[in-house]
């Protein structure tokens, strides 16, 4: 019933706590401002800061970026479910506020490698996330008891790396963070691929 009561819960627009591969995270509906305004608050975030998201599969992405080359899928396609996080220019269309007042003109996403995350994802659609700790906190890795907030929780997670950031720019991609997925493990897929200069 757990599963049930999360579902539930974002569907009348509240945040809830799921796990990620190594930590809780907060999310909600990623369409619902109200939702998004209050993840941000939970962490005390700073103004302009612009929250996750995750989706449940590959497919979805095509509804929420614009200008996807044959590059960034395949890397989807490779690392997804799993540690890598791309930055696309969102879709024109969309509305939604993650926080930024859309000033960023782009999105972070990814599909977490987590069943039980994943199910959920599958009943709601895309979800705002943030680590479930304070802006600036170390992640999660067992779940904050809430009495205000529905939650997955599945015991301690194991502590591992952050995931790997890829922005996209047109044909250009540029690793902002190396994390769990590795730079020569992202050049096998996308060749032209380089890491950020400092």
């Amino acid at each position: 019933m757990m599963k049930e009561r999360v579902i539930a819960s974002i569907k009348r627009g509240e945040v809830v706590i799921l796990p990620l591969e190594h930590s809780y995270v907060y999310a909600c509906d990623a369409f619902s401002l109200a939702a998004v305004n209050r993840l941000h608050q939970l962490r005390n975030d700073p103004e302009g800061v612009a929250a996750q998201v995750i989706i449940g599969k590959v497919e979805t992405l095509a509804g929420l970026a614009q200008g996807l080359t044959p590059a960034v899928k395949d890397l989807a396609r490779e690392f997804w479910p799993g540690m890598l996080t791309l930055k696309l220019p969102q879709n024109q269309s969309l509305n939604w506020d993650l926080g930024d007042g859309g000033a960023l003109n782009e999105f972070a996403v990814r599909v977490p490698n987590r069943s039980e995350t994943l199910e959920v994802l599958n009943e709601t659609g895309p979800l705002a996330i943030a680590s479930a700790t304070f802006a600036g906190g170390n992640p999660v890795t067992l779940a904050p008891i809430s009495s205000e907030m529905e939650s997955i929780d599945i015991g301690e997670l194991e502590a591992g790396p952050l995931s790997t950031v890829v922005a996209a720019d047109g044909e250009n991609l540029t690793i902002v963070r190396v994390g769990a997925v590795t730079f020569e493990e992202l050049k096998k897929v996308a060749s032209a691929i380089e890491l950020a200069s400092e």
